[in-house]
C-alpha cells in the first residue's frame, strides 16, 4: 500500500513473526547493528509458532558442492529440472554449512546423527547430515522444540523488542514500489511502523488457511500438525506488494491422524513402528502393520518415502470424482497396539506443546472411538467401510510375504515384514499431512523479495517457510530449520545493510 507518512515508530528492520527465521533474523540485523523491531500476531502466552512444534532436527552441508548438487536434483522429475535458482541453492548449500560455527558462537549445542539425505538415488545425498539440537539456553518454564528455546533465548539476552499480539496488515511501499514501513493492527488499534533499512517476512505458511490450501494444493483435505495461527498473512503482504510465489503447490508430507473434538484443528503424525521415530527400532522387531486404501488393497511400501508418502495418495478415479486413497488405512494388530503410543509424542501437537495429550497405552483413544478395533479382520473393514472379503485377502498376501521373507509387491525393508495376527485388530484412518507449507513469495540468493516483472521489491526480504527453497522434493528432516538459520542470518544481515531514503522514514509529531 502506497503511504507518504508519517510513522508512529520507527526501527532500522522490522521482522514480521517469531518463529526460528524471525528470531534468527532479528538476532543477525541486531549483531550487524541495527535497531530491530519484531510483530508477532500471537500473544505472548501460548505463543506456539511451527518452530515450537518441531523436533530440532537441523540439516549441515558438509560438502557444498555435492549438497548443491542434491539440492538440485530434487527439483528433477523425468530428467527436467523445474524453475531452480542456481545462486540461491548455492547460498543455501554455503549457509547451512556454516550454521555449527554459528551455533558454537552463540552457545548453542547439538550432536551430529548417523542420518543423510533421504533420496539415496540421487547425487550428493550423503553430502548432508542431519544433526539434532540439545535443550540449552531456553527461557524458563519453556516446552517444545530446543532449537526454538534456544533462539528465543537470544532475542531476550539482546533486549530486542517484540510485539506480541499485534498483526501485520499491510506492507506500506513508496512511490516506487520500494518497502518503507508495515501497517499493524493491536487491540483495535492501528498504527504504521517505518522501517528505515528494511522489513523481513518471516511470517509462516498458510497451513491454517482453508482456502489457500484448496487453492493451491493439489488435494483436499490436507492436514498439517502445527501451528492453528499460519494463516497465510505474509502471502498476501506480499502479494500485494507485487511479489512472484512459487513452491505454493508442494509441501514436506506424510499422512497423518485426525483427531476431534479436542480442540485442536490440524492433523498428528503417527508412529508407525512405536519407535518414537520414522524407523524401526534397531533393538527390536517392528510390530506388524500395513496400508490399505478405499478398496482394501496394500498400495505403498510402507509407510512410504519419508515426506514424500503424501504423493502416494494422490491418484484420482476421474469416473468417480474420488481420492480411493484418501483416507488411507492404517491396519494394525494387537503387538502395535500395546507396543507405545500410537501418534508422535516427542514433537508436534501431541508432544511437549500439549495442544492434547494421547494416554501411553492407547485405551483411552479407543474408548473415545479415535480407534477402530475389531476381533477379527472381516469385522475391522465393516468397521471401516471395506470389503470385508478383499481386506482378509490382503492381510493373507501380506502375511504369506512376511513367512517368505520378501515383499514382492512393494519391496518393503524385510526387517519390518512381521505378519498380522492376534485377537484383536485395529485401524485409523490416515490423510495427507505434514508439518508445513512451502509456498510463498520468491526469494533470491541474498533473501530479497522477488516480483511478478522478475525483479526485487526494494528492502523486502524473507526468510523461514514462507518461500521456501524446497520445490518438488525435501531433502531430509530437519530441511526447514536449516532454511530458517541460514536464510534468517542472510535476510538478518542484508536487512541491516539496506538503505530507505530516510527523508521519507519520519516519526508523528
Amino acid at each position: 500500500m502506497h503511504y507518504t507518512g508519517p510513522f508512529d515508530q520507527i526501527a532500522d528492520v522490522v521482522v514480521l513473526g517469531l518463529g526460528d527465521a524471525g528470531a534468527v533474523a532479528a538476532v543477525t540485523a541486531h549483531d550487524e547493528g541495527a535497531e530491530v523491531l519484531v510483530v508477532e500476531k500471537q500473544e505472548a502466552a501460548g505463543h506456539k509458532p511451527n518452530s515450537r512444534y518441531a523436533a530440532g532436527f537441523f540439516l549441515v552441508s558438509e560438502d557444498v558442492d555435492r549438497a548443491a548438487d542434491y539440492l538440485s536434483a530434487l527439483y528433477a522429475v523425468n530428467g527436467e529440472l523445474s524453475m531452480i535458482d542456481p545462486d540461491l541453492i548455492r547460498v543455501w548449500a554455503e549457509e547451512t554449512a556454516a550454521t555449527p560455527a554459528w551455533l558454537d558462537r552463540h552457545g548453542g549445542e547439538y550432536v551430529k546423527l548417523d542420518i543423510r539425505g533421504e533420496h539415496p538415488g540421487l547425487p550428493g545425498h550423503d553430502a548432508v547430515r542431519v544433526y539434532k539440537a540439545k535443550p540449552v539456553g531456553a527461557p524458563d518454564d519453556y516446552t517444545g522444540c530446543p532449537m526454538y528455546g534456544f533462539l528465543l533465548n537470544l532475542v531476550a539476552e539482546r533486549g530486542i523488542e517484540v510485539q506480541y499480539g499485534t498483526r501485520a496488515r499491510w506492507l506500506l511501499t513508496d512511490a516506487r514500489g520500494a518497502v518503507v514501513g508495515v501497517e499493524t493492527e493491536h487491540a483495535g488499534q492501528v498504527r504504521r511502523i517505518g522501517a528505515r533499512r528494511g522489513v523481513v517476512l518471516a511470517a509462516g505458511g498458510y497451513e491454517a488457511s482453508q482456502a489457500l490450501k484448496i487453492q493451491y494444493l493439489p488435494i483436499t483435505p490436507v492436514h498439517f500438525y502445527g501451528t492453528e495461527h499460519n494463516t497465510g498473512d505474509g502471502i498476501t503482504m506480499a502479494v500485494e506488494a507485487g511479489a512472484e510465489l512459487w513452491h505454493m503447490n508442494v509441501w514436506p508430507g506424510h499422512l497423518v491422524a485426525r483427531i476431534p473434538g479436542e480442540g485442536y484443528t490440524g492433523g498428528t503424525a503417527v508412529d508407525l513402528w512405536g519407535s518414537g521415530r520414522f524407523a524401526p527400532a534397531d533393538d527390536e522387531r517392528a510390530p506388524g502393520s500395513i496400508f490399505v486404501d478405499g478398496t482394501g488393497r496394500r498400495f505403498v511400501r510402507e509407510p512410504g518415502r519419508h515426506h514424500a508418502a503424501h504423493r502416494e495418495v494422490l491418484a484420482m478415479d476421474a469416473d468417480r470424482l474420488t481420492h480411493p486413497r484418501i483416507p488411507t488405512w492404517w491396519i494394525f494388530d494387537q503387538a502395535r497396539f500395546e507396543r507405545a503410543p500410537l501418534v508422535s509424542t516427542y514433537a508436534g501437537p501431541a508432544g511437549p506443546v500439549g495442544d492434547y495429550t494421547w494416554s501411553k497405552d492407547n485405551t483411552e483413544e479407543l474408548r473415545r472411538g479415535w480407534i477402530h478395533s475389531a476381533g477379527s479382520i472381516p469385522e475391522l473393514a465393516r468397521a471401516c467401510g471395506l470389503d470385508p472379503a478383499v481386506l482378509e485377502q490382503t492381510v493373507a498376501r501380506y502375511n504369506e510375504q512376511c513367512a517368505a521373507g520378501v515383499d514382492t509387491d512393494f519391496g518393503r525393508d524385510p526387517i519390518t515384514m512381521t505378519p498380522l495376527d492376534g485377537d484383536r485388530y485395529y485401524a485409523i484412518p490416515l490423510w495427507p499431512g505434514g508439518s508445513h507449507t512451502a509456498g510463498g513469495p520468491r526469494r533470491d540468493a541474498r533473501a530479497r523479495v522477488v516480483s511478478v516483472r522478475g525483479e526485487t521489491i526494494g528492502n523486502l526480504y524473507s526468510a523461514g517457510e514462507l518461500g521456501s527453497i524446497h520445490g518438488l522434493l525435501y531433502p531430509a528432516g530437519g530441511g526447514s530449520i536449516a532454511e530458517c538459520l541460514a536464510f534468517g542470518r542472510i535476510a538478518g544481515r542484508n536487512a541491516a545493510a539496506g538503505r530507505a531514503a530516510e527523508s521519507r522514514i519520519s516519526c508523528t509529531p
